[in-house]
């Protein structure tokens, strides 16, 4: 594993743990829990064009279909789901990080 793998599964597993594990209802306002949402997207997307933009890919398929396993299931934890909800997000997350090495071609890292 390199450090972006790492750094990842750490990130997003500790806000998985904080919404899940510890039931904290401090973030009510659903304006905030939008503004989480899309930081830990955003966060997701530099973290696999990081990882893929260089001539070396330092982040393999699977750890970033993982990653963006892992990021859907942290917004859905987020938001409150039902187990409807993260098969849900796990699809996506499937999906958006299975298709990451054909949205990253299209980003142009100054």
């Amino acid at each position: 594993m390199n450090r972006w793998s790492i750094i990842g599964a750490l990130f997003f597993g500790g806000v998985f743990a904080f919404f899940v594990l510890l039931r904290v209802d401090a973030v009510n306002p659903i304006e905030i829990k939008g503004m989480i949402a899309f930081f830990l997207f955003g966060f997701y997307c530099a973290i696999v064009i990081f990882g893929t933009s260089d001539k070396k890919r330092s982040l393999s398929l699977l750890a970033q279909t993982l990653l963006g396993i892992a990021v859907a299931c942290a917004i859905a934890a987020l938001f409150g789901a039902s187990a409807n909800g993260y098969l849900a997000a796990v699809v996506i997350g499937l999906v958006l990080g299975f298709s990451a090495d054909w949205w990253v071609q299209h980003v142009q890292l100054p």
